[in-house]
C-alpha cells in the first residue's frame, strides 16, 4: 500500500513539473509558435492547438511509464544474497489481472478521447475553413507546379506570372485576407500531354499546411495568412515542394511575402509595370 502511495505522489509531482516544462517549451518562440512553427495561418493555428493538446496529454503518460520502470528497479531490487531465495519462492506474482484490466480500459478510453479531440474536432474546423462561404472576398491564386518551379498567377488582377526584382517566381499575399489556391501540376512552357509531369507537394511550413499537386487534377486550398512575414525574415515562410519529384526537387522553392493591403496593391501595380515592359523570368 505504501509503495502505491509513494509512486502516486511521485507521479503527480513529476507530471506537474513536466506540464510546466511543456508549457514553457510551447511558449518558447517569440511568435508563440513553440515547437510547432506553422502558426502563421488559420489552418496552422488549428494544427498547433492539436499538437499542444497532445503534448500536454503525453506528459503524464510518459512520466507514468518511465517512473514505473525506474521505481520498480529501485524499490524491488533484490540483493544478490536473496536471489536464490526468490527463485525458489513458491509465492511469486507474475501478472496482476486488475492492473492489466485497468491499463487496457484506460488505453481504450484515452484513444477515444484523442480521436474525438483533437482529431474529429480539428478536422471539422479544417473542413469548415475549406468552405467557400467561409472565405468571402478570397484572393484567387493559380499555382502551377512544374519540374522544378512554382508559377503563380493572379487572374483577378490580370497577373499571368508574378516575379520579384531578380526575375524569380514569387508569392505575395495580403495579411488577414482569405486566399483560394488553385493547384495544378503541368509544364505550361512546353506542348505535350498535361499529365506527363509528376506529383509535387505545395508546402508552406510557416502556414502549417501541405497539399499534393497531382497531374490531371485541379485541387483547391483555402487559407488565411494571419501574420506579416517574408522568406527573408523567416525561412519557414517559403513555398517548398515536399514530394520527391526529380533531381531538381531540393531547389523547387519560391519566396513568400505576407504584406499589408496597401503594400499588396503597390505590388500589383509593379507587376503590371513588369508586364508592360515585357519583363520575363530569368
Amino acid at each position: 500500500m505504501m509503495n502505491g502511495v509513494v509512486f502516486a505522489v511521485l507521479w503527480v509531482v513529476i507530471s506537474a513539473l513536466g506540464e510546466l516544462g511543456a508549457k514553457a517549451w510551447i511558449n518558447s518562440a517569440p511568435n508563440g509558435a513553440g515547437p510547432y512553427f506553422g502558426t502563421m495561418s488559420n489552418l496552422g493555428v488549428i494544427s498547433a492547438q492539436a499538437f499542444d493538446f497532445l503534448v500536454y496529454v503525453a506528459v503524464p503518460i510518459f512520466v507514468f511509464v518511465v517512473l514505473m520502470l525506474v521505481f520498480a528497479m529501485i524499490r524491488f531490487r533484490a540483493p544478490k544474497s536473496e536471489v536464490n531465495q526468490i527463485k525458489d519462492a513458491k509465492d511469486q506474482t507474475r501478472a496482476n489481472k486488475a492492473f492489466i484490466g485497468i491499463w487496457i480500459v484506460a488505453s481504450i478510453l484515452l484513444n477515444i478521447v484523442v480521436w474525438l479531440h483533437p482529431n474529429a474536432i480539428g478536422l471539422e474546423q479544417v473542413f469548415a475553413a475549406q468552405k467557400p462561404a467561409n472565405n468571402p472576398n478570397a484572393l484567387v491564386v493559380d499555382v502551377t507546379a512544374r519540374q522544378w518551379e512554382w508559377i503563380f498567377s493572379y487572374p483577378q488582377y490580370g497577373i499571368d506570372e508574378s516575379f520579384n526584382a531578380a526575375g524569380q517566381d514569387t508569392l505575395y499575399l495580403p495579411v488577414n485576407r482569405p486566399v483560394k489556391f488553385i493547384l495544378r501540376s503541368y509544364d505550361p512552357f512546353h506542348t505535350y500531354d498535361y499529365q506527363v509531369d509528376v506529383i509535387h507537394s505545395f508546402w508552406i511550413p510557416a502556414f502549417g499546411v501541405k497539399l499534393d499537386v497531382v497531374p490531371g487534377e485541379t485541387r483547391v486550398l483555402y487559407l488565411t495568412p494571419t501574420q506579416l512575414t517574408s522568406t527573408e525574415q523567416d525561412p519557414m515562410a517559403r513555398v517548398q515542394c515536399a514530394e520527391a519529384c526529380g533531381p531538381g526537387h531540393p531547389y523547387m522553392e519560391a519566396n513568400v511575402h505576407v504584406v499589408t493591403a496597401s503594400q499588396f496593391a503597390s505590388w500589383v501595380k509593379l507587376q503590371h509595370k513588369y508586364a508592360e515592359e515585357g519583363y520575363a523570368a530569368i
